[in-house]
């Protein structure tokens, strides 16, 4: 349920954003955050509370979240900061890899995966690359300034960022990290068609 949870509400997101202006996409965003971190902070200090968060959102959450923030903030976080300092069709692209890789490596790495590394599998980082490239290449439309080598290195990133982060949670690393790789290969594809 958590990770269908995930991808809807990215995919959505992604669309809305790539049908607004950057303002209100911004408005949109921050505004998600600000409401995100409000519940957050009422349910992890008001006991009852949370009690009937967890009653009512269990499905959606991991066991560590029941005493501390949940992925949402994290997601939200990822998405507000790679849609401030990024070109919009490398942070919607970025949000999309995120949620399309990260559900995807969760449900092929807890089903079938048994190459590990550091608690990941190997399995579920190639449903990770896999899944995310499908889909930019799929969406490519919305995003037509990013040529397929951008969105391969995008997707790769965000794999690794994926399979290796430890201690910040993944939904707020892999975003940025996807978003600043490929803003790095597109300026320097850039650089090289100007000779």
């Amino acid at each position: 349920m958590r990770r269908l949870f995930h991808l809807i509400t990215g995919i959505s997101l992604v669309l809305i954003l790539s049908y607004s202006d950057r303002a209100k996409g911004i408005l949109l965003i921050l505004s998600l955050f600000i409401v995100t971190i409000i519940i957050e902070t009422i349910r992890l200090y008001l006991p009852g509370v949370n009690h009937l968060f967890i009653h009512y959102f269990h499905s959606l959450m991991r066991g560590e979240e029941k005493k501390h923030l949940t992925g949402t903030p994290y997601f939200l976080g990822g998405v507000l900061l790679s849609i401030l300092l990024f070109d919009a069709d490398i942070a919607l692209f970025s949000i999309t890899i995120l949620t399309v890789g990260d559900p995807a490596a969760s449900t092929i790495g807890k089903r079938w995966g048994r190459h590990r590394i550091k608690g990941k599998s190997l399995e579920g980082s190639m449903a990770f690359l896999i899944s995310a490239m499908i889909m930019g290449l799929i969406l490519q439309r919305l995003w037509p300034g990013l040529p397929a080598t951008v969105i391969i290195v995008g997707a790769l990133t965000g794999t690794l960022t994926e399979l290796l982060s430890t201690k910040v949670n993944d939904n707020l690393l892999i975003p940025l990290a996807a978003a600043g790789a490929m803003g790095t290969v597109l300026f320097l594809l850039n650089l090289v068609h100007l000779d």
